[in-house]
C-alpha cells in the first residue's frame, strides 16, 4: 500500500520509511534529507537546563540508508546552562548507517542592534515558478521520491535543471513524522540536504555527486513554511565537489550549509 502522508511512521522504538523518503541516485534507498529529519527530531528532543536553539547540525551518513526501519539513540556529550553538544546515532538493520553532531546555545534577549547587512531579496515564493522534474530529468518510472513528491520546489534561475549557481524556494508538504508537527529546527534540517542539488556544473544525467556529509549552521530558525537557499557548487575532475549554501527564509538570511561531495558515473 503506497503511504504519501508523512515521511516516517512510528512503531514501537522503530521508525518506518513510507516510499517518500526514497532518493533520486538509487530506487532501494532513501534521499539524504528524511533521515537528516529524523535526526534532528532526535536532537531537537532532547531537554535542556534553560531555553536553546540548535546552531550547528554536522551529519555523516557512513553508508547508504535503505528503506527499512530505523532506529535512532542519543548521547548528551555535555550538558550546561550556556551549551549542550547532543550525539545521535542513527541504524538499519543491525548497522550504524549515520550520526550526527549538535551544538545547542542558550537564547537570550539581548539589548543592541545589530549591523544591517545589504541583503539582496529574491522575488516571493509566489512569484517563482514551480520546478517541473519530469520536463528536467524524465518520470524514471514515476515511483515516489522525497524530491519530487514529499516537497515543493520553486527556482528562481531553474536550479537543479542547469549548470550553474541555484536559487530556490523549498517547503516540506507532509510531515517528518506522521502525526506530528516538526519544529522549525526540524523543518529546516530536513529540507537542509536539497541545497547539494541546487547547484551543479556537471550532468546529473551522466554523473552522480552524492554528499556523504551536511554541516548546516544557524543564528536563527525559519519563520513560516518557506525556506530558500542560494548555492554554488564547485565540482573537480578529481571526483571531489563541494557544495556552499546561504539559507533564507521571507525576512532574510539565517545560516549556512556546506557539504562535501562524492562524483562519479550514473550506472
Amino acid at each position: 500500500m503506497k503511504e504519501r502522508s508523512a515521511l516516517f511512521v512510528i512503531e514501537g522504538d522503530r521508525f518506518r520509511p513510507t516510499e517518500l523518503t526514497r532518493g533520486g541516485w538509487d530506487d532501494e534507498h532513501q534521499h539524504g534529507s528524511p533521515p537528516s529529519g529524523l535526526l534532528a527530531r532526535a536532537v531537537d528532543s532532547v531537554p535542556t537546563a534553560v531555553p536553546m536553539q540548535v546552531v550547528r547540525f554536522t551529519v555523516d551518513l557512513f553508508r547508504a540508508v535503505p528503506l527499512t526501519p530505523l532506529t535512532v539513540e542519543t548521547v548528551v556529550r555535555r550538558d550546561g546552562k550556556r551549551i549542550q553538544v547532543v550525539d545521535a546515532f542513527l541504524h538499519a538493520e543491525g548497522l550504524e548507517v549515520g550520526r550526527v553532531s549538535a551544538l545547542k546555545i542558550r537564547t537570550a534577549e539581548l539589548p543592541f542592534q545589530p549591523l544591517a547587512l545589504e541583503w539582496n531579496a529574491p522575488p516571493p515564493p509566489d512569484e517563482v515558478p514551480l520546478l517541473d522534474w519530469n520536463e528536467s530529468f524524465g518520470d524514471r518510472g514515476r515511483v515516489a521520491r522525497f524530491h519530487h513528491d514529499a516537497v515543493e520546489i520553486r527556482s528562481v534561475d531553474q536550479s537543479f535543471a542547469i549548470p550553474g549557481p541555484g536559487l530556490s524556494w523549498m517547503r516540506l508538504l507532509v510531515p517528518v513524522i506522521a502525526g506530528e508537527e516538526p519544529s522549525p529546527f526540524v523543518l529546516l534540517a530536513t529540507l537542509a540536504d536539497l541545497s547539494n542539488g541546487n547547484s551543479q556544473s556537471i550532468n546529473p544525467r551522466e554523473w552522480i555527486f552524492v554528499n556523504p556529509d551536511i554541516t548546516l549552521y544557524a543564528h536563527r530558525l525559519p519563520v513560516g513554511e518557506w525556506v530558500g537557499m542560494r548555492s554554488v557548487a564547485r565540482q573537480h575532475q578529481t571526483g571531489i565537489g563541494m557544495a556552499d549554501t546561504l539559507v533564507f527564509d521571507e525576512h532574510g538570511p539565517l545560516g549556512r550549509i556546506n557539504q562535501a561531495q562524492l562524483l562519479d558515473h550514473r550506472t
